[in-house]
């Protein structure tokens, strides 16, 4: 019993305060990216508005783990998960010799960045899909990796090189938005639209539009690009 309570302290101490820290580095790391959005967000505003004054670009605090980035037709919806992570044994992370160094460099912390229609979130649309652009893992040391589709993920794949700063997150969102703006909207299929129930109709006048997603138009399904 003595010998269990010893191991128990000993993982209470390491690997348990470990994933405290990475907590807080993460929940730091997100209300820096916050503030990187929120200048984006006020110098490309101004810019476009000086030349076409219906593109807007806002920004939308929505709680503390999650804030919105609007520009145009599309929404980037930043969301920070609570819990730390640790990955499958396979992971290319651990065969990092940063992370080799030290084995408590694996725990991360976990902050999406997903795609969504502006309007799916002006109407209230619940039954349209968002598109998970990258997930941002951010360790005790506060160095990140970043996975998720080409190209962002294929930038920023090391974590031993690459670590927090405003730089590197201004490029992250600045990549992300660009994924975005080239991810154009896909008309669906005449078939899959060429029956339209009451429910489906009553629901199209209360959401203002026909469930929407990028590319396939009602679900999203694997990308043909693959993710990383």
């Amino acid at each position: 019993m003595e010998n269990n309570f010893i191991e128990i302290k000993k993982t209470l101490l390491q690997k348990s305060s470990v994933k405290q820290l990475v907590f807080r580095q993460t929940k730091q790391v997100f209300a820096e990216l916050k503030e990187v959005v929120k200048k984006i967000c006020f110098e490309l505003s101004n810019e476009i508005y000086a030349e076409d004054p219906n593109v807007e670009v806002k920004f939308y605090d929505k709680s503390e783990f999650e804030f919105h980035l609007k520009f145009s037709g599309d929404t980037l919806v930043f969301m920070m998960h609570t819990n730390v992570f640790d990955f499958e044994s396979n992971h290319f992370i651990h065969q990092s010799a940063f992370v080799k160094e030290d084995i408590l460099r694996e725990y991360c912390g976990m902050i999406q960045m997903y795609n969504f229609l502006a309007d799916s979130i002006k109407y209230n649309r619940e039954g349209d899909m968002g598109y998970l652009v990258g997930r941002l893992f951010v360790n005790k040391d506060r160095h990140f990796f970043i996975e998720g589709k080409r190209p962002i993920s294929f930038l920023f794949n090391d974590i031993s090189k690459n670590q927090i700063s405003n730089e590197s997150l201004s490029q992250i969102v600045s990549e992300a938005m660009k994924f975005c703006l080239n991810f154009d909207l896909m008309a669906p299929p005449l078939e899959a639209i060429n029956l339209l129930t009451i429910e489906q109709k009553n629901y199209m006048s209360f959401s203002s539009g026909i469930p929407t997603s990028k590319r396939l138009g009602f679900r999203m399904e694997k990308d043909e690009n693959g993710e990383n």
